[in-house]
């Protein structure tokens, strides 16, 4: 008995290492953030009725299980595209709170180097968005034949999280239109006088 009592009591210390040993495991390593910030302005080309549509959104959950992501688009030409036979709407300029979203219609917009300004001076105040309150910002506004666009896109792991858009005309005078401070759970906005809301 004695003996076969040694046994077990030797195997009971051999499967208390064990588990001690577990405890004391190096962690997994954990995978890196990477966080980085796109920063780019594009001219692009108005319809012949010369208006821009904006419509920024912030992430809702319509049903339980299910959830819309935050958006940001900027519409300057109707143009369609149709995916398993749908026609959807194709904007100049979209991004979602989606990792890897960002898309730029390159055949209506181009890059430029004119200097457009990411503060909101000048634009009377619009509207605040959240998930409880409104959820959308829509708008139109009058312009020019081109739009000057500018985004900062704060990414991380590839994927918006804040972004500054500032919408004005690409002519001369360079007209503010638009600007929005964008987040997933919030968005500001302030437009020109001459925008019109498109909401309801």
């Amino acid at each position: 008995m004695q003996r076969r009592s040694g046994i077990w009591v030797v195997s009971g210390i051999a499967a208390a290492v064990v588990v001690t040993a577990s405890a004391y495991a190096a962690p997994a390593p954990r995978t890196p953030i990477e966080t980085h910030v796109l920063d780019s302005t594009y001219s692009c080309q108005v319809r012949p009725e010369r208006y821009v549509d904006l419509d920024a959104s912030v992430t809702i959950k319509p049903e339980p299980g299910q959830v819309e992501p935050a958006q940001a688009r900027v519409t300057t030409l109707p143009k369609t595209i149709q995916r398993n036979g749908v026609d959807y709407n194709l904007p100049q300029i979209l991004f979602q709170n989606v990792k890897n979203s960002l898309e730029v219609d390159n055949s209506t917009c181009r890059r430029s180097s004119r200097k457009v300004s990411l503060k909101a001076a000048g634009l009377p105040p619009y509207e605040t968005v959240t998930p409880t309150f409104v959820g959308e910002i829509q708008a139109r506004c009058t312009s020019t034949k081109r739009v000057l666009v500018r985004f900062r896109i704060a990414l991380k792991n590839h994927t918006p999280q804040q972004a500054l858009i500032a919408v004005r005309n690409d002519d001369a005078k360079g007209r503010r239109l638009a600007f929005l401070n964008w987040r997933p759970r919030k968005i500001s906005s302030r437009l020109a006088k001459s925008c019109v809301s498109l909401s309801g």
